[in-house]
């Protein structure tokens, strides 16, 4: 085959890049006005100044001026920097100049196409210090437009303009020899801004710069809004210090032993240990807890309400974290810290219950990259990480006040009884008074008396509320375990009535077509045998499922062996069958463990989910169970030979929504509710060695009991 002679063809762009590149993938006017004040940040300015003019309402004098006092540029990068999209400047050169060698936010280039969404046209003054004229450039976006709208008259054939096509004035200006930095005037402004819109903009740009900055001190970043509205004349943006927390959490990491300090709620403790980084890199992490009480004094002061976790990279915030709502109830939940609060059974802490700042680098998350229509992150294992990291340090605060609370309860309890105590004493006191008092004292103590009477029956009426509200908490957390093994053992059921049924309707059609075979007699003895045992396995597993309708506080001897070998060979053998599983059941004594059923069914029945999920495409599957005796207690050692545990996930794997194995259909709740179980029967639970070498993993759990 003969070609012709090779030619080439260049990529271009429509001229609508101006609108994919501006109001269309930055669509709120706070997430704008961050881009250009953080482009300030990144030309070394210590002052920017935001200024609105005729805005409210909009006149043909409407504007927006942003000033700052930074390097400036001169027409060399007005020409390769500026005017190139996507331009690598700041890719390459990751340092401001000196004396601040700020590590600059903007990297793709893109930013300056906020302009867009605020107004239609644009000049841009700027002049580096030394220079003796100031160079302007003007960009008219409505031009862009007009451009646009007349390319779609045109036929599709005929030549049409792209945008590097379009030319874009630019002049010079004296200025003084001192004078330094850039000023954007963007006029036809394309919205109102209102007194609320400003103060918005202050509250938000407040929290541009981490308030954990350690180098905002020595080289300050100053913002101002002047605005016609009162208050915001000549007002100085300042950054929202805490300190009105009732809890402040620290955490940082150690670069040179590489090693991530983590948060663990240990016996009532809140303790830092040290582990090894996840994939997002090493990072710092301060989490500020606020009770209701503190929580008022924060709304009081700063008139607005506490908004969640916001993530820093070298000191400047990421993104926006959300695009713009007035009700912050509708704000985006990225992290998804109020989806966790779905269930009323547990105490979860949403974003009006935290502040947090998650300091980030280049050097150390390379891999968490933002968006570019800052709204988020690239959905990859890094960011999936750093979520997965803030979440559990949440969940070991909440399980720290849990704690907190419970501890708080039973000292209220006691206070209670206490005072019912007191108040007998005190009339039997009265009492013995009155048997010696003149008439007058004796009606004034029958007086007290009543009273303290009145006072006795709200006590007593206070304990059974509490009591009974007790109570009633408690069966609302044990019903949820209840539903989350519910589930998982459903599925169990399912599988073992569908082979059930199905073998006995496979021996029933045998009678059915062959009955009566004087010569058959052996083999209906044989198949009615099978029948019966196939009946007594559904029956085992319809009890088995009914437990689930009794109460979660009654008490009953429950024989350990039998519970378990009932679990392995009659209720799970199916599924153990299907999936290739062999199991090996070690519980040589008849262990007496005087606790609810239904709680301790709970246990195992979550390990051998678990179990099943991490062995899948495993070979020679094994599943063991076996225990230590001792005067006091039984050891059980639990065990697999699936994918095991990483070493740095051995800390976290009874935590709240941790997961390995959500393609399976893991939820993060079984191995969470089976130490929850463990430790309200006065146990313990921990990973172990292994004891199915190479890989696998052993659960060690110690219970009370009783031969």
């Amino acid at each position: 085959m003969v070609r012709s002679e090779e030619k080439t063809i260049t990529f271009n762009f429509d001229v609508s890049a101006y609108r994919l590149l501006g109001r269309e993938l930055i669509t709120d006017r706070i997430t704008a006005l961050f881009e250009l004040v953080k482009n300030a940040y990144d030309a070394n300015a210590r002052n920017v100044t935001v200024e609105f003019q005729d805005i409210n309402p909009l006149t043909n004098n409407s504007k927006i001026i942003i000033k700052d006092d930074g390097v400036g540029m001169k027409f060399s990068d007005i020409q390769n920097k500026w005017m190139v999209i996507g331009t690598s400047s700041k890719r390459r050169e990751r340092l401001s100049p000196a004396p601040f060698y700020r590590k600059v936010s903007g990297k793709k280039g893109v930013g300056r196409f906020a302009v867009d969404k605020l107004g239609d046209k644009l000049v841009l003054r700027t002049k580096k210090k030394g220079a003796t004229e100031l160079i302007c450039l003007e960009t008219d976006w409505s031009y862009y437009s007009r451009l646009e709208d007349n390319q779609l008259k045109l036929d599709f054939e005929e030549k049409k303009p792209f945008f590097t096509d379009v030319e874009n004035r630019y002049w010079f200006e004296e200025g003084s020899e001192d004078q330094q930095g850039t000023i954007l005037e963007i006029s036809s402004v394309n919205e109102v801004w209102s007194k609320d819109d400003i103060n918005r903009a202050y509250k938000e740009l407040s929290k541009l710069v981490s308030p954990n900055s350690e180098v905002q001190p020595q080289y300050p970043f100053n913002i101002k809004i002047k605005a016609p509205y009162e208050g915001f004349e000549d007002r100085k943006v300042k950054l929202q210090l805490i300190d009105f927390a009732t809890k402040k959490i620290d955490l940082s990491y150690n670069k040179l032993n590489n090693t991530q300090e983590i948060l663990q709620h240990d016996k009532g403790g809140l303790k830092v240990i040290n582990v090894p980084p996840r994939p997002c890199g090493l990072l710092k992490l301060h989490i500020y807890y606020f009770d209701q009480e503190a929580k008022t004094k924060y709304k009081k002061h700063f008139k607005t309400d506490i908004d969640g976790i916001k993530i820093y990279r070298d000191g400047i915030i990421t993104t926006p974290f959300a695009e713009y709502v007035a009700n912050q109830e509708k704000q985006k939940d990225i992290l998804g810290l109020d989806k966790r609060r779905y269930s009323g059974f547990f105490e979860r802490f949403g974003s009006r219950d935290l502040l947090g700042y998650v300091e980030i680098s280049d050097e150390q998350n390379p891999n968490i990259v933002e968006s570019t229509n800052r709204q988020g992150f690239v959905d990859n294992e890094a960011w999936e990480e750093l979520r997965k990291l803030i979440i559990e340090q949440i969940v070991q605060l909440e399980s720290y006040y849990k704690y907190v609370r419970k501890v708080d309860r039973e000292v209220t309890k006691s206070n209670l009884g206490g005072a019912n105590k007191d108040l007998k004493s005190l009339k039997k006191d009265i009492a013995s008074i009155k048997k010696n008092a003149s008439p007058q004292v004796k009606e004034k103590l029958r007086n007290i008396e009543v009273n303290l009477g009145k006072i006795q029956g709200s006590v007593n009426k206070s304990i059974k509320d509490y009591a009974k509200l007790e109570k009633e908490s408690k069966q609302k957390e044990n019903l949820f375990f209840s539903l989350v093994s519910l589930q998982t053992y459903a599925a169990m059921f399912s599988h073992m009535t569908k082979h059930t049924i199905g073998h006995i309707l496979t021996s029933a059609e045998y009678f059915h077509k062959n009955y009566p075979n004087p010569e058959l007699e052996h083999r209906f003895l044989k198949i009615a045998k099978n029948i019966y045992k196939e009946m007594l396995k559904l029956r085992k597993g319809v009890d088995f499922m009914l437990k689930y309708a009794k109460s979660d506080t009654d008490l009953e001897e429950i024989n350990l062996r039998e519970l378990v070998l009932n679990l392995f060979y009659d209720i799970y053998q199916d599924r153990f069958v299907e999936e290739g599983i062999s199991t090996i059941v070690d519980i040589k004594e008849d262990l007496i463990l005087n606790y609810n059923r239904k709680a301790i069914e709970d246990i195992f029945d979550n390990l051998i989910s678990n179990s099943i999920k991490a062995l899948k495409g495993m070979e020679d599957k094994v599943i063991k169970c076996s225990s230590i005796t001792t005067s006091n207690d039984v050891t059980i050692l639990f065990s697999d030979n699936g994918i095991g545990i990483k070493e740095e996930d051995k800390y976290r794997v009874f935590d709240i929504f941790f997961t390995k194995t959500a393609e399976e259909g893991g939820a993060g709740m079984g191995l969470y509710m089976v130490k929850t179980r463990v430790e309200a029967m006065q146990g313990e639970i921990e990973v172990a060695e292994n004891e199915l070498q190479p890989n696998g993993a052993t659960f060690r759990i110690k219970l009370p009991f009783k031969k």
